[in-house]
């Protein structure tokens, strides 16, 4: 991309393929320069001495025990193997999005009609991307019966962050601008708390029982001593434990009883 800042400034937007011989050729074609100093940039590639790195490098052993591919190879799996992945059983991990969709699925998104968009494209020239999000929201809307859906957040973080932004809005609207507790149980994703806290909540833990779940009589309690202040539940189904939550529906009940 291309843009005229004034009579004697122009900006280019490039990816990391781009050459300073294109970048030539473009000024030249584009703007009839022939004469222009494409070493401008020099220092941008270079480390500067005072930055460089003194003393030894790489010195602990295993970086030096592997000395050919096959045996850089072999211990990258004997580290493969002590983790565990989805070809040994389920993780339990609830709000990871990617562990929730078939490798077939998530394969579109490497396709370069898709993925090599500059994130701050002109609008004129994402016009296909906003008609398919658009086309997208309308279709999920239709089908779950909201009044709305946002492709917006980008992750599950960002999503919890919406979702709670978008209940402190509800409930000012309503004049209960003053509910400010989110309930969150101990076996929840590790960013509902920050997530909470950054839309401006106040964070109460509700404990679980031996077995993972919910513990329903200390959630009940928590509800009862925040009732008046009680914005919004978060709960990861599965839960960081792996657990699918038995009483989801008595759970979400008991919130929307006293107001959240």
């Amino acid at each position: 991309n291309v843009r005229i800042v004034d009579g004697n400034t122009i900006c280019i937007s490039m990816g990391e393929g781009i050459t300073r011989e294109d970048i030539k050729s473009l000024l030249l074609g584009a703007f009839k320069l022939d004469d222009v100093d494409l070493q401008a940039d020099n220092s941008l590639t270079e480390v500067d001495p005072s930055c460089a790195r003194e003393g030894e490098i790489l010195s602990h052993p295993i970086f030096h025990q592997h000395h050919s591919e096959t045996q850089m190879l072999r211990y990258l799996k004997a580290l493969e193997n002590r983790d565990l992945s989805l070809n040994h059983s389920m993780i339990s991990l609830g709000s990871c999005t990617m562990k929730l969709n078939a490798t077939s699925e998530m394969i579109p998104v490497t396709w370069p009609e898709f993925c090599d968009i500059h994130p701050f494209a002109p609008a004129d020239q994402v016009v296909g991307y906003h008609e398919m999000i658009t086309d997208l929201n309308k279709d999920l809307a239709e089908i779950t019966g909201f009044a709305a859906v946002s492709a917006q957040p980008n992750s599950g973080a960002t999503g919890e962050y919406a979702g709670l932004l978008a209940i402190k809005n509800y409930l000012e609207s309503k004049g209960e601008g003053h509910r400010n507790i989110c309930l969150i149980p101990k076996s929840a994703h590790g960013t509902n708390p920050a997530s909470a806290t950054m839309a401006g909540m106040k964070v109460v833990v509700v404990d679980n029982d031996e077995f993972g779940n919910i513990d329903f009589t200390d959630l009940k309690a928590k509800i009862e001593k925040n009732k008046k202040s009680l914005a919004a539940f978060m709960v990861t189904y599965p839960s960081t434990f792996g657990v699918f939550e038995e009483k989801i529906v008595e759970i979400i009940d008991a919130v929307h009883e006293v107001g959240g």
